[in-house]
């Protein structure tokens, strides 16, 4: 079932403010695309794409049998969300991306106790690329999956190398239970869904051990929240969610070039805290970044336009990977085309 394209706002409550009629957007080549994607692919049961630009959905559009309330699972998604939780509480002063290893686990084996919070959550820490068995097992804590994390043995130096990986964010979510003596999924509750009003976005095992890097289901208009505060320069609802300087750090490359061994993205320029630099200037600033799941769902920031977008489906994204390209690059045309961006229809 096809839902009616929505280009124009006079006013919209998903983002939850008053829009007056702006400039006019020419989205046909990206509902095209979309419609033959999912033609060519017909094991994929639908899709949903928000484009956000100046506070205001420019382009919201549903394909196959997805609608507002489809929620799924978002795989690595999640990574971009749990990292903005843990800047919420750098921001806080509770935390600290310098923090170590050694500072919340005085037991853990010498070689990882100078492994920072922040090498945890850019895939630079040396643990291994595959995650351990406990990883998302609501049979353990947290803190036990973290301890058996911590026992494995090093793949590479801390900081020399990028791997990318779920057990780093695993250790980092049991930090930041110590620091704020909550749990994961209250600290998540509390820093991200409630106050950016995204209350269909959870963990699929919310327990004491939910899987922070790649465990959460969510909707599209849900995540649509995060990547505007994100476009917004952290502001949400008139008040200022996360410091400016903040997402700047987060955007930043925190690989510090530091060569890649394993990596679903390899075309991308680095790696922030929880997020991919896809797009960046001549002196190495992000221009587009986002966090593309394993099962091809896409939220992505474009700053040079000022676009926050999510693309929502349920596949896998090897299998979408050049289309995934193509899409970032056709919403980039539409909205820097200079007859409709300028608001000529």
């Amino acid at each position: 079932m096809r839902f009616p394209p929505l280009f124009l706002y006079a006013a919209s409550a998903v983002v939850n403010t008053v829009v007056h009629a702006g400039p006019a957007y020419h989205f046909a080549p990206v509902t095209q695309q979309i419609d033959d994607l999912l033609s060519s692919h017909p094991g994929i049961s639908g899709a949903s794409l928000i484009v956000i630009r100046e506070g205001a959905p420019i382009y919201e559009d549903y394909f196959g049998d997805y609608t507002q309330t489809t929620r799924i699972p978002i795989a690595s998604a999640s990574k971009w969300l749990s990292a903005i939780a843990i800047e919420r509480l750098v921001e806080r002063g509770q935390m600290r991306w310098s923090d170590t290893v050694g500072e919340y686990f005085p037991g853990a084996s010498a070689d990882k106790q100078a492994i920072t919070l922040g090498q945890l959550f850019s895939h630079t820490s040396g643990l291994p690329a595959s995650d351990a068995s406990c990883v998302g097992d609501p049979s353990y804590s947290l803190d036990t999956c973290a301890q058996q994390i911590l026992g494995l043995a090093l793949a590479y130096a801390p900081g020399s190398a990028f791997a990318y990986t779920g057990n780093g964010m695993q250790v980092g979510g049991r930090m930041a239970e110590i620091a704020t003596g909550k749990s994961w999924a209250q600290i998540f509750a509390d820093e991200v869904t409630t106050p950016l009003g995204m209350p269909d976005t959870s963990f699929y095992h919310p327990g004491a051990n939910p899987q922070i890097a790649g465990g959460i289901g969510a909707t599209m208009l849900d995540y649509s929240h995060a990547v505007q505060m994100i476009a917004q320069h952290g502001t949400w609802n008139g008040a200022q969610y996360l410091e400016a300087d903040g997402i700047v750090e987060m955007q930043r490359d925190q690989t510090h070039g530091a060569p890649v061994l394993n990596s679903p993205d390899p075309m991308a320029y680095g790696y922030g805290y929880g997020e991919w630099r896809n797009l960046v200037d001549a002196q190495g600033n992000a221009v587009q970044v986002s966090s593309t799941g394993k099962y091809a769902t896409s939220p992505w920031v474009d700053n040079q336009t000022g676009v926050a977008a999510v693309f929502l489906v349920y596949t896998t994204a090897a299998l979408l990977h050049d289309q995934l390209y193509a899409l970032w690059g056709n919403v980039r045309a539409v909205v820097l085309d200079p007859i409709y961006g300028d608001g000529f229809d």
